[in-house]
């Protein structure tokens, strides 16, 4: 299973004082690593998620979760000619009432042939194209 992860699950991960949302979104990503699965990890989501941590926790630990990431064994993608056209789409369609970094978020997701998306973000849920879940509905 391919799982895009948005910048909402790893707020969660990082930020987020329940120990039930913790163990859940450590076995998700233990999940991703797994043989026959995959996280996938636009850059866009790099970008939302660095500077919500700068913001929220300072320069230090945004570098240290920024390179966490980077080097965690999620596949970071960069959002590639295909995965640009598919973001296009997205925005036509609805109507330019996706925001563009959702959109690129999906568009990469489509781009990758991915399964999931796992984010608390409600836009999601809004792209017919794809298959959402919250953290607390994702079955491992």
């Amino acid at each position: 299973m391919i799982v895009t992860l948005d910048t909402s699950f790893l707020i969660l991960h990082y930020f987020s004082e329940e120990p039930d949302v913790l163990r859940k979104s450590r076995s998700v990503l233990h999940f991703c690593r797994l043989a026959g699965n995959s996280g996938v990890l636009p850059t866009v989501v790099l970008a939302e998620f660095y500077a919500i941590a700068r913001r929220d926790a300072g320069r230090d630990v945004a570098e240290l979760r920024l390179r966490e990431l980077v080097d965690s064994g999620l596949e970071v993608v960069q959002l590639s000619q295909e995965a640009a056209r598919e973001s296009g789409v997205i925005r036509a369609k609805y109507h330019e009432k996706i925001p563009w970094g959702d959109c690129f978020i999906a568009g990469t997701h489509i781009s990758k042939n991915a399964d999931i998306v796992l984010s608390e973000d409600p836009n999601f849920r809004d792209i017919k194209e794809l298959k959402t879940r919250k953290l607390g509905e994702f079955k491992l």
